[in-house]
């Protein structure tokens, strides 16, 4: 058996750290069919700071709207309630991103990784047209936070994790070390925040290949994960090493498509990161 469980950690974080009440309220709002858009903002402006962040987010490269969103209402009307859902769990893991932090792992790489992640899956789906496609920036985002929770847990096993090797990838040496990689434990952690399968499942399977030939979703952010290890460990691993032919086949898209959504990440990167997390330091 592992010295550690992925389930096992995953119940300490939650404890920890605790999905705040909003994300709450407003998945119980979406599900309800007598909740109005008015009623979401009306939740939304509760929070002066958490509406000031998603007014800038709603007008980041993530959405490209022609003109200027000013008012929460404005935002819903145009996005809808899903999306102003998973920039508010964006903006929730920005908070969890800074609550776990610790010393025994590259913050900074950890955070462009992540945002990497967040920007390849969004643009990969908009390009192969998945409805919904905001999604996946929270899915890129989230996929990785569970290397934070076993940095903490268990920081001996997170600095073993963390020695990179040309010769092996970065899960399947986490699987070695651990037994299990960092996705499966970043999936635990949103089940037990109650947020959509639709959303915790694909990063559970984020690096299982397998998976990933049979589901739309799991390919995207298995293709994004790559992606992102490869441009904050370039020194290691590239694109084409880690992303297979037969992944792209099955997105139906090619090499430059791919080379597209990193441009579009590098680009990208430091104007969502300043917005999330002002400091670094």
């Amino acid at each position: 058996m592992p010295p550690i469980q992925p389930t096992d950690i995953a119940k300490v974080a939650s404890q920890s750290f605790a999905l705040p009440d909003v994300c709450l309220r407003l998945r119980a709002m979406l599900d309800d069919e007598q909740s109005s858009l008015n009623d979401l903002g009306s939740l939304i402006a509760l929070d002066p700071l958490l509406s000031s962040k998603l007014l800038k987010l709603a007008n980041s490269p993530l959405f490209r709207f022609e003109s200027q969103i000013d008012s929460l209402t404005k935002a819903i009307n145009v996005i809808g309630g899903e999306a102003l859902y998973n920039l508010v769990m964006a903006e929730t893991a920005s908070s969890a991103f800074k609550h776990f932090s610790s010393d025994v792992i590259d913050l900074k790489r950890f955070w462009l990784q992540s945002i990497y992640a967040a920007l390849v899956a969004k643009h990969l789906a908009k390009i192969i047209k998945i409805r919904g496609s905001e999604r996946f920036f929270l899915l890129g985002l989230l996929h990785n936070i569970g290397e934070l929770l076993v940095a903490m847990h268990a920081p001996k096993l997170a600095i073993q994790c963390g020695t990179y090797d040309r010769q092996i990838s970065p899960w399947s040496l986490q699987q070695k070390v651990l037994g299990f990689n960092y996705a499966n434990c970043s999936s635990n952690l949103l089940e037990l925040w109650q947020i959509p399968p639709q959303l915790y499942l694909p990063v559970m399977h984020a690096h299982n290949e397998d998976k990933a030939l049979e589901d739309i979703d799991v390919a995207v952010i298995y293709t994004s994960a790559r992606a992102a290890v490869a441009m904050t460990n370039n020194d290691y691993y590239s694109t084409d090493d880690l992303v297979t032919q037969e992944i792209l086949n099955y997105l139906n898209v090619d090499k430059e498509d791919l080379q597209d959504a990193i441009k579009f990440a590098l680009m990208e990167s430091e104007n969502i990161l300043n917005i999330m997390k002002p400091s670094l330091s």
